[in-house]
Parts: structure tokens; C-alpha cells; sequence
């Protein structure tokens, strides 16, 4: 196990996963799957639990808030039989590579939506949540991480954490439609949402074929704002897929904030993480991820 990391870590097809993760693997691949499933597909830390209750609402017609928490639908925690138990359309969401996804997900030509935000703030707020975080059955009942953020920021950068390097996640989502013959994602920003994310909810919702009225759009871009939709999870969801944090806190809310990576980074390690964001656009000519310092 890693210094610091209080979760066993193992690897699968060379991507650095916690050891449940690598074993419910075993079986992902051959889950059945609903031809009107709908999949998000994140990064860790990417807007995950803002863009899934932005997708139920679109689905609903209306802007009100899904029974559960997102956990309720992760397609790498829940068991299949749990998943079976959702109700048509499941939004289904994982942070799992598209080689490890469902096979029948290509098949059916399923609907994805993958959200990606800056590098640099995603590396800040995996490092709050993992500081914070005491996962489920944990023997130690430590949070999940120990170390500071200087190790975690060398963790971050070699790929060396949970779901492994962000570069290797968005470029394998950008070449789906290479692999797949056309496959059609929806690819949505974290900063575009923040900025006008009526108009992200309005493109999510022409993606799905679910168009929806203009005051719909604004009814869900408010009900999903962070501070709504913090108090909904907190206060008004179903608590039975959540398992409070430190404190009794939901965790997941911390600041949604862009460029909070200011913050954290030294001058030193914005400069390294610069030059590692150059190596990779060279390496990965479907990359599609925006300057870190936006």
C-alpha cells in the first residue's frame, strides 16, 4: 500500500484502483444493459454530483431533486442486482475507463455524458475529499488519505491515485468515437457550467431529446446551484447511499468553486504540472482539455 493511503490499492490494466473497485471489474463488463440507460462519466471531482442530479431533472421534466444521493446509481459500487432495481431511465454514473465499461453499452448506443474540469482544481478537491473521506468498511475507520498535500500532489501527477492519471481518463473518453464507430458523447466543462449553466443544461437536454421549456432550463439551473443543492443532500435526500464524513458533513461540497487550485499549488508545482499538461497534449492527440490556468 502506498504511504499515506489507508485504502489497499491495486492495479487493472495498469490503472491504479482501491482493491474493491478491481474486483467488482471482474463483472462490470457483462452487466446487462437498458437501452434508455443514460451513463455519466466523470473524472473524480469533475461536477459529478452537480451533473447527475442536472440529468435526472431533465429526464423528470421538472426541477426536482432525485429520492437518493448519485451513489445510488454508481455503476462500480452498486451490485448488479441493486442497479436492476432502478427504475427506466437509470442515470447511471462511474468514473470507470470506457474499456471498462459495459459492453453492451456500445452496442445499444446508450447515451454518455462525460464532464471534465481544470486538471488543477480537480487535484485540489480529490485531495480535500480523500483527506476527509472515511469510505465504508474501512478497518481502520481512518480518513483515507493521511499524507499532506505535497505527496499527494506526486501521487496526482504519476497517476498513482484512485481511477489513476486524469490525462489518461479524458483521453480515453475523447477517442470513444474513434473506437466505436461514431459513438456520440456528450462532452460538457466544469467551467461552462459554472459560467452560463442554463445553456449546459439546455445542450445536455437536446443531447438526451428531452427539450425542455426555456423556464425549465433556469428552474433547474437554480435548483442546482451549489448551495441548493448542498442543503437538498444534505437535508432533504434520502440519506440510505450516503455515509456521512469528518463531522457529520456530506463531504462532497466543499466550495464549488473554479480555480481554487491557487490556493494550494506552489509556484513550483504549477510550473511542473504546466509542463507534465504539455508532454500529455503532445502524447494524446484527442486530448481536449483546457489550459490549467483558466
Amino acid at each position: 500500500m502506498q504511504t499515506g493511503w489507508t485504502i489497499p490499492l491495486g492495479k487493472i490494466d495498469g490503472v491504479v484502483e482501491r482493491k474493491t473497485v478491481t474486483e467488482k471489474l471482474k463483472t462490470v463488463k457483462s452487466r446487462p444493459v437498458r437501452e434508455d440507460d443514460v451513463f455519466l462519466c466523470t473524472y473524480p471531482k469533475s461536477g459529478t454530483h452537480w451533473t447527475w442530479e442536472i440529468i435526472n431533472m431533465i429526464v423528470a421534466g421538472k426541477a426536482e431533486y432525485a429520492k437518493h444521493w448519485k451513489n445510488s446509481a454508481a455503476l462500480e459500487y452498486r451490485s448488479e442486482e441493486g442497479l436492476e432495481e432502478l427504475a427506466s431511465p437509470r442515470i447511471i454514473q462511474t468514473h470507470l475507463l470506457p474499456g471498462h465499461m459495459p459492453e453492451l453499452l456500445w452496442t445499444r448506443r446508450c447515451k454518455v455524458v462525460y464532464v471534465q474540469r481544470n486538471p488543477k482544481d480537480c487535484a485540489v478537491s480529490y485531495f480535500c475529499q480523500m483527506s476527509q473521506q472515511v469510505f465504508e468498511g474501512s478497518p481502520s475507520e481512518q480518513m483515507t488519505y493521511t499524507g499532506s498535500w505535497d505527496e499527494f500532489f506526486r501521487f496526482f501527477i504519476a497517476g498513482s491515485v484512485p481511477y489513476g492519471s486524469i490525462f489518461h481518463h479524458v483521453e480515453k473518453w475523447g477517442n470513444v468515437p474513434a473506437m466505436h464507430k461514431g459513438f456520440e458523447i456528450c462532452h460538457v466543462q466544469y467551467e461552462d457550467m459554472k459560467q452560463d449553466c442554463v445553456a449546459q443544461v439546455r445542450k445536455i437536454a437536446e443531447y438526451l431529446d428531452r427539450p425542455l421549456p426555456e423556464s425549465t432550463y433556469q428552474e433547474i439551473a437554480d435548483a442546482c446551484s451549489f448551495e441548493n443543492l448542498k442543503i437538498a443532500c444534505e437535508k432533504t435526500k434520502d440519506q440510505t447511499f450516503h455515509k456521512p464524513w469528518r463531522d457529520g458533513a456530506s463531504g462532497y461540497f466543499r466550495k464549488g468553486q473554479t480555480g481554487d487550485w491557487k490556493n494550494w499549488f506552489t509556484v513550483a508545482q504549477s510550473e511542473e504540472f504546466d509542463r507534465l499538461y504539455e508532454l500529455e497534449m503532445k502524447k494524446y492527440p484527442n486530448l481536449w482539455m483546457p489550459f490549467p490556468e483558466n
